[in-house]
C-alpha cells in the first residue's frame, strides 16, 4: 500500500496543464465531426498522436525493450484508454453538447479511485475521499444547466460514460507501467494499437471513408492529435511515475472549469450563477486534496 504523500509544485502545474489539454478536446471534436465519421476520426487522432511519439522516441535514440508481457499490457491499455476512451468521446460528442460531455467524461476519477484501491493498493484517506466527492459534486453542478433527461441524448451520455470507464481502466494500467523507463515508445505503441482497434470498429459498423478535408477539420485533427493527445499523454505518463493515481486524478475535475473558460474567452459564452457555484465547489474539492495536510486516516 502506497504511503500518503504531498504533491510537488511541479506536479501540480503539470496536472493543471493536463486538465487544460483535456478541456480543448470536446470543442475540437465538435468542430471536426461534421466532416468525418466519429470512429474513423478517433482513429486518425490516435494514429497521428502515436506516430508523433514513436518518431520522437526514435529521434532521441531511446531503446525500447518489449517483452510479450509488456506488449500485452500495452494492448490492454490501447483497448481501454485509447479504444474505449476515445471511442466513447467521439461517439457521444455528436449527441451531447461539449460542456455536458466534458463534465460526464470527468466522472472517471471516481471509477479510477475505486479501481486503484484494489489493483494498485493505493491508500484512500477520508480527506482524499472527501475531496473526490466535493470535486465530483462541483462537476455535477456544472452540468446542471445543460442536462435534459427527456431527449435522445441518453445514448450519447452512455457512450461518454463508457469512455470514462475505459479511461479509468487505462489510467490504472498506465500506473502499473509508469515506472518502467521511456515515455514515448510505450505511449506511442498503445495509441497505435488503440487506433487499429478504432479503425476495425469503424469498418464493422460500416462508417465508410467519406472525409471532407476542410481547413477546420485538418486543424481539429492536428490540435487533437499533437497537443491534446501526444503531449498530454506523455506528460500524464511522466506524472504517474511521480505520484499516486488517486492524488493526480482529482485534478481532471478542473477540465470542465477550463472548458467553460475557453468558451467564455473564445466563443463568447457567459457564466450562469449555477456554473459559478460549480466552479467554486470544484476548486474547493481540489483544495481539500492539495492544500490540507493529509492525516493518517485511511479508509481503504
Amino acid at each position: 500500500m502506497l504511503p500518503s504523500q504531498s504533491l510537488s509544485l511541479q506536479t501540480i502545474v503539470g496536472m493543471v496543464v493536463v486538465a487544460i489539454l483535456w478541456a480543448i478536446c470536446f470543442p475540437f471534436i465538435s468542430v471536426g465531426l461534421p466532416d468525418a465519421p466519429p470512429l474513423l476520426f478517433a482513429s486518425l487522432r490516435a494514429s497521428l498522436a502515436g506516430a508523433c511519439l514513436i518518431v520522437i522516441g526514435m529521434k532521441m535514440e531511446r531503446e525500447f525493450h518489449c517483452s510479450f508481457r509488456r506488449l500485452a499490457m500495452l494492448a490492454l491499455i490501447g483497448f481501454s484508454y485509447t479504444g474505449m476512451g476515445l471511442g466513447g468521446m467521439f461517439l457521444g460528442a455528436g449527441d451531447v453538447g461539449p460542456g455536458s460531455a466534458t463534465v460526464l467524461a470527468n466522472a472517471q476519477p471516481l471509477f479510477a479511485a475505486i479501481l486503484s484501491v484494489f489493483v494498485l493498493r493505493e491508500t484512500i484517506t477520508v480527506r482524499l475521499a472527501s475531496g473526490l466527492f466535493i470535486g465530483f459534486l462541483g462537476v455535477v453542478i456544472l452540468a446542471l444547466p445543460e442536462l435534459d433527461f427527456g431527449t435522445d441524448r441518453f445514448i450519447g451520455t452512455l457512450y461518454v460514460l463508457g469512455g470514462a470507464i475505459g479511461t479509468a481502466i487505462g489510467n490504472v494500467l498506465l500506473k502499473l507501467q509508469a515506472d518502467e523507463g521511456d515515455v514515448f515508445w510505450p505511449m506511442g505503441i498503445q495509441l497505435i494499437l488503440g487506433a487499429i482497434l478504432l479503425f476495425v470498429a469503424s469498418l464493422l459498423v460500416g462508417e465508410g471513408f467519406d472525409i471532407d478535408w476542410t481547413w477546420s477539420f485538418s486543424g481539429a485533427v492536428f490540435v487533437l492529435a499533437v497537443p491534446a493527445t501526444a503531449l498530454m499523454v506523455a506528460l500524464w505518463y511522466g506524472l504517474l511515475a511521480r505520484a499516486p493515481l488517486s492524488k493526480l486524478n482529482p485534478f481532471t475535475f478542473l477540465t470542465p472549469v477550463f472548458g467553460l473558460l475557453i468558451g467564455a474567452l473564445f466563443f463568447d459564452e457567459t457564466f450562469s450563477l449555477v456554473e459559478i457555484v460549480g466552479i467554486a465547489v470544484t476548486v474547493m474539492g481540489l483544495m481539500v486534496i492539495v492544500l490540507v495536510p493529509a492525516p493518517k486516516d485511511p479508509i481503504a
